[in-house]
């Protein structure tokens, strides 16, 4: 590796690295050091200064013994059993220890002697390995009586001690109705809010985290047992506030109990155990018991039993808690039946004993528009001429949704005449229909369809005409055949233009002559008697 990549690498590990100090020169001294960090204790001022000096480990369990570190004399070091992750410096008197980790955590004694070999001194130092405090945030959720209940968490870290401070001061009693032994759950009166935040830290590390709190709105379900076989009902993932009795302090001794286990119990304002840690919070001044994030398990009977300051039983009240889910989605399904009837279904998902309402564009559905079903059910089967707006509302005690949709009919008629001798009466498809059709309206479709042939054989008319027009406009060109005696017949080229007139109707002809070339044939004689035979033309068709 090149040297100065490997100086690198070590000098990323040492700055990474939790380095402490601590001054072992009195007796009794307590030093801590980082998990995987290095602890630099001063163990003297100078070894020069003493004759003979031996550091050794105590043992901490019954299977070990005692290890000597060091050995020396002055300046003089002749043993040092950890020199693989340690160094001793006479001159000032430290030893420094690297990569500490959990069997380091002992007790450690230093003995002096004279040089006579004479001890004349001995101090024992106290060393604790912890691991660093990391990652730490907030948990922030509403609590009985717009109260909030705030949690500080965090990953990895020994013997960890908690700071609280709202808006920049550290918070009062005015402002905290509850703290835990450990400071880690803190729980704020109502109409508290601000900039929170929560500071961890042990001997070795601190951190800190920030959060905003808002004022907490009651959104809890609430349930006053203070009467026998009450029955109270929680939202599942939800919380519900209990009301046990009115104050603890006039309470000598109270019970309160799920099934067979105990929950808490106590003596006026104290209860046992004095740390409800999870999903249960106790006010004793307000006689509340509130269980968070419930899940179906903590459904079942709670029992309340108090006692006189002699331990006899006073009271003992039942409670039954119910946990159900609330309604978390619904959908609407049309479906046509065969008889033109519209099939609706409400359908939830999520929910625990849901409840259903119908309306049609804004009131209740009557017989009068339900083939079948009624308004408390998920599933109605409307008459075959029912439309317009349907909703359908599904609630239970912790939510409520609605869903609506247009509804058409499924294009069904009634029909009630009499065919071919036959009475017939019912609904039918419209557009299949061939039943109580009136001769008026078959006339009527008869028409319609003429009067659509005629307008297109109309257009056709009028499209022909222009076409044989166009036509006769043309020039119309003639081939002549002449004739002469003697002479190689020339084909003569006449074309006819058509004149139009101040009358349409009447056409003259004009014949444009051109040119007629004759080729010659040899002379013939001409004999006596005979004719002369003129040219003759013939129109050629």
């Amino acid at each position: 590796m090149n040297p100065a990549v490997g100086l690198l690498m070590v000098l990323l590990r040492v700055s990474h690295a939790v380095e402490t100090y601590c001054d072992g020169r009195q007796d009794g001294a307590q030093c801590y050091g980082a998990l995987g960090g290095t602890v630099a204790l001063q163990l003297m001022n100078n070894a020069s200064e003493i004759p003979r000096y031996n550091w050794r480990k105590e043992a901490s369990m019954a299977n070990e013994s005692t290890q000597i570190i060091l050995r020396g004399k002055k300046n003089n070091l002749q043993s040092n059993t950890m020199s693989n992750r340690s160094v001793f410096i006479p001159g000032n008197g430290t030893f420094t220890i690297n990569n500490l980790s959990r069997t380091d955590s002992c007790k450690f004694t230093l003995e002096i002697f004279d040089s006579g070999g004479k001890k004349t001194g001995c101090r024992t130092l106290q060393l604790l390995v912890q691991a660093p405090v990391s990652s730490v945030h907030m948990i922030s959720e509403c609590v009985s009586q717009e109260l909030i209940k705030v949690s500080c968490l965090f990953e990895v870290g020994d013997s960890p001690q908690y700071n609280w401070n709202l808006t920049g001061d550290k918070t009062r009693d005015i402002e905290v109705l509850y703290r835990n032994t450990e400071n880690s759950i803190i729980v704020l009166r109502q109409n508290i809010s601000g900039n929170l935040v929560c500071s961890v830290r042990n001997h070795i590390s601190q951190v800190s985290k920030e959060e905003t709190i808002s004022v907490c709105k009651d959104e809890e379900a609430h349930c006053n047992s203070r009467e026998d076989g009450a029955r109270c009902y929680g939202a599942l993932g939800g919380t519900v506030v209990i009301q046990l009795m009115n104050n603890t302090s006039d309470t000598p001794r109270y019970k309160w109990k799920n099934k067979t286990s105990t929950i808490i119990w106590g003596k006026r304002n104290i209860y046992f155990p004095n740390t409800l840690k999870g999903r249960y919070l106790f006010f004793p001044k307000y006689g509340t018991f509130s269980i968070m994030n419930l899940s179906r398990a903590d459904s079942g009977e709670y029992t309340l039993e108090t006692f006189d300051s002699d331990g006899r039983n006073t009271e003992k009240r039942s409670l039954q808690l119910i946990v159900e889910a609330p309604v978390s989605s619904v959908q609407l399904i049309p479906e046509c039946l065969s008889q033109g009837q519209m099939k609706v279904s409400c359908l939830s998902e999520g929910g625990d004993g849901p409840q259903y309402n119908w309306t049609l564009d804004g009131h209740t559905l009557t017989g009068s528009e339900l083939f079948s079903g009624n308004n408390e059910t998920n599933v109605i089967v409307l008459k075959q001429n029912i439309s317009g707006r349907l909703v359908c509302s599904v609630w239970n005690r912790f939510s409520s949704l609605l869903i609506e949709k247009t509804i058409s009919t499924c294009g069904f008629i009634f029909i009630n005449c009499t065919f071919n001798g036959t009475q017939i009466s019912g609904w039918v498809v419209a557009e299949n229909n061939i039943f109580c059709v009136e001769p008026a309206a078959v006339a009527n479709d008869v028409v319609d369809l003429l009067t659509v042939m005629g307008s297109v054989l109309a257009v056709l008319s009028f499209f022909l005409a222009v076409g044989t027009g166009f036509i006769c406009a043309q020039k119309i060109k003639h081939t002549y055949k002449v004739e002469k005696d003697g002479i190689e017949p020339v084909y003569v080229e006449i074309n006819v233009v058509p004149q139009q007139e101040s009358q349409m109707e009447d056409i003259v002809e004009e014949v444009e002559y051109k040119q007629v070339r004759f080729k010659e044939l040899p002379q013939q004689s001409e004999q006596a008697g005979e004719e002369p035979v003129y040219a003759q033309v013939h129109k050629v068709r």
